[in-house]
């Protein structure tokens, strides 16, 4: 059992914190006065980052589930007091940065383990270990399990975010170069098995896959009910697409769609909210808790920053991290894909 410190007690960090204190000591940070038993919770300035490195100091392991504005400061904050670091954050600094003072300090910074960039990260890096792949496309999508829902979609994430992955260029991968286009650009239609047709388009997801040798061909696009796109974009225009999505697409289940191909091999994933927690909450929070408490039960063999694809190399962490999703009916088809 380890000491474990989830900064942030949001709708991510409660869910993560939810799930490793089954199995670990788990104290909720938050800028709030929390009662999120049976974690412990404590209020604190989590924006100081003096204030964080104390509190990571007392702990065993720290995972990072603050606004991505802050990401990257906790994880500084626990290179200085010597303790490892899962992070969901999608923050906008460059990760690599920290990794020769993580390297000083033997500790290991695991960034993006959430759903994308998170699982796909992991299933890209198990499929990489296998050899070099010609074409890689990653494309996922949270929408309204109804359809017919305003937008076709239920905010279960930031806003402000949201809004943002349409006006981010795209970083993508083509002939073997790292190229930039504009969000939402090859937008398309595509069927989905057991789903039907959705429509995708660019987005900038990719991060750390950026990095990566051996891949001509890579691009992140985010999947929506056909429309969505035409529909939002004089919303992102004229910025009122956080607040017409906050008063409009609040209500109602949601649902994950994750597909990965990879050189004509298909990996798939579609995941149901549920009326306690959403499906966003369960593929991002819950794959978070598994990440810290594969950190938090190894050694991890390495330190620095070791982002899930990097992960995804060891076959024994990849079926771990897998495995104690299933737990909570989070499942790949096929099961253990590019393992073997």
């Amino acid at each position: 059992m380890a000491r474990i410190i989830v900064l942030g007690g949001g709708q991510q960090g409660r869910v993560i914190a939810a799930d490793l204190a089954r199995r670990h000591e788990v104290t909720v940070a938050d800028v709030r006065a929390l009662s999120l038993p049976p974690a412990r919770s404590v209020q604190a300035d989590l924006a100081d980052p003096a204030v964080v490195t104390r509190l990571v100091a007392a702990h065993d392991l720290a995972v990072g589930a603050l606004p991505a504005r802050l990401g990257f400061a906790a994880a500084k904050s626990a290179i200085a007091a010597g303790r490892s670091y899962v992070d969901v954050a999608f923050f906008a600094e460059d990760v690599a940065a920290l990794d020769a003072a993580a390297k000083r300090a033997k500790v290991a910074i695991l960034p993006d383990c959430g759903l994308a960039p998170g699982i796909s990260n992991l299933v890209v890096g198990r499929a990489l270990a296998q050899g070099p792949r010609r074409e890689i496309c990653i494309e996922v999508g949270g929408v309204a399990a109804d359809k017919s829902k305003p937008y076709g979609y239920v905010v279960t994430w930031s806003p402000e975010d949201l809004a943002d992955e349409f006006k981010r260029p795209a970083r993508i991968i083509r002939g073997g170069k790292v190229v930039s286009l504009p969000a939402t650009s090859e937008l398309e239609r595509v069927e989905i098995d057991g789903v039907g047709t959705m429509e995708s388009f660019l987005t900038d997801g990719l991060r750390t896959l950026l990095a990566l040798e051996g891949v001509t061909e890579m691009t992140e696009k985010t999947l929506r009910w056909p429309g969505h796109v035409e529909a939002v974009r004089p919303l992102v225009k004229d910025g009122t697409f956080a607040k017409t999505m906050t008063e409009r697409c609040r209500d109602g289940l949601d649902l994950v769609v994750f597909r990965i191909r990879v050189d004509g091999e298909q990996v798939l994933m579609v995941v149901e909210g549920r009326p306690e927690i959403s499906a966003m909450a369960r593929t991002t929070a819950l794959t978070t808790a598994a990440f810290a408490h594969y950190a938090a039960t190894t050694a991890i063999g390495a330190h620095g920053v070791l982002p899930p694809e990097q992960i995804g190399r060891d076959p024994v962490a990849y079926k771990t991290i897998l495995d104690a999703l299933a737990l909570h009916e989070i499942l790949l088809s096929p099961r253990y894909p590019f393992l073997g």
